[in-house]
């Protein structure tokens, strides 16, 4: 990919303060909201990546269940939410759908609740993520939340 870092950087940034903007509810961070996850005592990354992907990464799991036709079009920006559970099993909180394929249509909450396993982790997490479709290549970034720094890319 032949972007520059920064400017993509200043993408996902403006992307996430512009949701954060609008009034945020509870422990929902974006815009459309699920039902059926377990939000009792979690925790959000902060300054690093606590929970860790398995080797079928989130990107390897979208791309194999989305439909052909989905993944062949997809275009725009995807901030999710998703609860870790102790156990590596994953529940879409919330999401914002800024694609040009609707959140129905991309059948997504199933995917990522029965397809989305992570190594398990030591607590409970609500672990924050920009994917980013530019037709044939994708870009995602991880989003921890401090005090001291705001939202943020974490590595």
């Amino acid at each position: 990919m032949n972007l520059n870092f920064n400017a993509l950087r200043i993408l996902f940034l403006f992307g996430l303060l512009s949701i954060f903007s609008e009034k945020v509810m509870a422990q929902h961070m974006f815009k459309e909201k699920f039902e059926d996850c377990n939000t009792k005592r979690f925790t959000t990354e902060k300054d690093s990546i606590s929970v860790q992907e398995n080797e079928k990464d989130i990107i390897y799991v979208l791309a194999n269940n989305f439909t052909e036709e989905n993944v062949k079009n997809i275009k725009g920006l995807l901030s999710l939410q998703i609860i870790v559970d102790t156990n590596g099993s994953s529940c879409l909180l919330s999401i914002t759908n800024d694609t040009d394929i609707n959140t129905k249509k991309l059948n997504i909450k199933q995917i990522i609740d029965k397809k989305l396993t992570w190594r398990k982790p030591d607590k409970k997490t609500s672990v924050l993520l920009g994917i980013k479709f530019y037709g044939t290549e994708v870009e995602k970034k991880r989003i921890g939340m401090s005090k001291e720094k705001g939202f943020h890319v974490i590595n």
